[in-house]
């Protein structure tokens, strides 16, 4: 199945969209256009550079979030 995405900006969104995301690979979603605002078009650009959900949470544990308050 194909589909697009747009994804609201937020901060904490961008961390919490990452489980539709796995969600929609889990059922073989296949995205054709994508956009965001904010933290959600960091998620957008790393979802159409090719990135897989496991992978830009691999990035997101590298972030020390505390550090940024």
């Amino acid at each position: 199945m194909k589909a697009d995405a747009v994804f609201e900006g937020g901060g904490v969104r961008g961390i919490a969209f990452l489980g539709a995301i796995q969600a929609m690979e889990e059922e073989k979603v296949e995205w054709q256009r994508l956009a965001g605002t904010s933290a959600g078009a960091v998620i957008a650009a790393l979802l159409a550079s090719g990135y897989k959900s496991d992978e830009i949470r691999d990035k997101m544990n590298d972030i020390d979030f505390e550090a940024s308050r």
